[in-house]
């Protein structure tokens, strides 16, 4: 058989035929054309805000300001303690008015708290007595002690002077706030004070009464 009549005969049904290669179109749908397009909604704009968030950016806001108000506060409360450390690792600890450097320094940075006729006052026993309400409880009992040397001609030893310098950084180190000393406690220190003076001249001894008598004029 001649190949052209053979390939004649297998493409000519093909061609014969055009519908069945190509499909037709499907009609459309009546009960689709009622339908409407899908109406997306409108996209939410970050602006304005509800009130809700402004009234959480207005507390955040007042927050952080009554932080930054109290830091401040808190920093300014704390300087002359802070500027008070800084003199007191300054001071020799040999020197013989070490303790009266010492004492001072103590007095000057109270009376940055508080009135000078609080403070200026204060001496001995009640001056140790106020010391010690801002020490820890076992720190106190100790700073008076060391301090009444000043009135000594004989310095402190260094152990004594590092332990007073030890309590002076734990005084400065406070973070209570200074008040001023209740005057009962100033009455009260005075009177054991005099009652300490009394009972020692109680204790005295009692010197004999001169009975001589005067001799008799001749």
């Amino acid at each position: 058989m001649d190949p052209a009549t053979v390939n004649s005969e297998i493409v000519t049904p093909v061609i014969a035929n055009p519908q069945a290669a190509v499909p037709m179109a499907s009609a459309p749908n009546p009960a689709l054309a009622d339908l409407q397009d899908i109406i997306h909604p409108d996209p939410i704009d970050a602006w304005p805000w509800a009130i809700g968030y402004w009234l959480v950016l207005g507390l955040v806001i007042a927050l952080i300001t009554l932080l930054v108000i109290w830091l401040r506060k808190r920093a300014r409360d704390f300087a002359p303690k802070k500027a008070a450390k800084q003199l007191l690792n300054q001071l020799d600890r040999q020197a013989p008015s070490y303790v009266s450097d010492v004492n001072s320094l103590l007095k000057r940075t109270a009376m940055s708290y508080l009135s000078r006729d609080a403070i200026a006052s204060l001496d001995g026993e009640t001056w140790a007595t106020w010391l010690d309400s801002y020490l820890p409880a076992p720190k106190r009992q100790r700073i008076g002690h060391l301090l009444a040397k000043r009135h000594q001609p004989t310095p402190l030893t260094l152990a004594e002077a590092n332990e007073l310098h030890e309590l002076a950084k734990a005084w400065l180190a406070s973070k209570a706030t200074l008040s001023a000393p209740l005057p009962n406690l100033v009455q009260a220190m005075g009177y054991v004070q005099a009652s300490g003076d009394a009972q020692a001249k109680s204790q005295a001894p009692i010197q004999p009464a001169d009975t001589k008598q005067p001799e008799a004029q001749c």
